[in-house]
């Protein structure tokens, strides 16, 4: 057939599975695909099948999920926002994060809320803080309002379990309940600094959050009918405890959970 019989051998090794061997393969990546809801994309699945031993390249996981006919879910591109805000209250909101080098745990928690619609009993706010570092959900809370109470009820929660030292950074938007005086002596209190996104930033300056809220919505709650708070807390607590901190890789974690990161950084 002139072909270079190197260019065979390769073919013959490399270019192909046996039969078994491509069952076994399309096999590993339905069950990883399932195990992650549906939301992991080759990059991901790739990563797993190779600390597995199942040697194998993006793009031959990527052509194998077109012949199988999944694929993971698309997240939409942060929009940018403008701010409003008057002359005064402009002053002593400042980036503290933007270009620091974030190097250990507790160092900066960002922290923001997000609408949760449920059919029957309406509109419900899911509070939550989050380790910067490690990308864990370290305190959340979902409540029937946004005011300040109700954030540093999460806030304690997270201050109580994970005692930072003096000096923590906590990252959030500019909204009304963190640039209040009630959170900002409570902040003073407990030696935490404050730290905002600046004005007329995009989204990618709160971007923890704004990814957690997102992941969430996609890969769980717009999965699901939510009819009561109730419905709604069970789908979150099983979401966050039971799978996003501590089997959800990320790969800027190098393809592990936030809670097998932090594990790790204490070995």
């Amino acid at each position: 057939m002139n072909i270079n019989k190197s260019s065979y051998l390769y073919w013959l090794n490399h270019g192909i599975f046996h039969k078994d061997d491509l069952i076994y393969f399309y096999q590993q990546i339905i069950i990883i695909y399932s195990e992650s809801n549906g939301i992991y994309g080759s990059p991901k699945i790739t990563a797993i099948l190779n600390s597995k031993g199942i040697i194998c390249s993006r793009s031959k996981v990527s052509r194998a999920m077109v012949t199988l006919g999944i694929k993971s879910i698309v997240t939409k591109r942060f929009p940018k926002k403008k701010n409003s805000l008057p002359i005064d209250d402009k002053l002593p909101i400042i980036n503290l994060i933007k270009d620091l080098e974030i190097t250990h745990l507790d160092q900066v928690w960002t922290t923001d809320i997000t609408y949760i619609q449920t059919l029957h009993e309406g509109t419900f706010y899911l509070i939550s803080f989050i380790d910067y570092y490690s990308k864990k959900v370290i305190a959340w809370g979902l409540f029937d309002n946004q005011k300040t109470e109700a954030i540093l009820k999460v806030l304690s929660k997270a201050i109580k379990t994970r005692k930072p030292l003096p000096g923590l950074i906590s990252h959030s938007d500019k909204g009304s309940q963190f640039r209040s005086k009630l959170y900002r002596d409570f902040l003073k209190k407990h030696n935490i600094i404050s730290s905002f996104t600046s004005m007329n930033h995009s989204c990618d300056e709160n971007a923890a959050q704004e990814s957690f809220h997102s992941l969430l919505k996609r890969e769980r709650l717009y999965q699901t009918k939510l009819y009561t708070f109730e419905d709604a807390y069970r789908e979150i607590y099983d979401y966050i405890e039971g799978f996003y901190n501590p089997r959800r890789v990320h790969s800027s974690l190098g393809y592990v959970s936030p809670n097998n990161f932090e594990k790790s950084l204490k070995n």
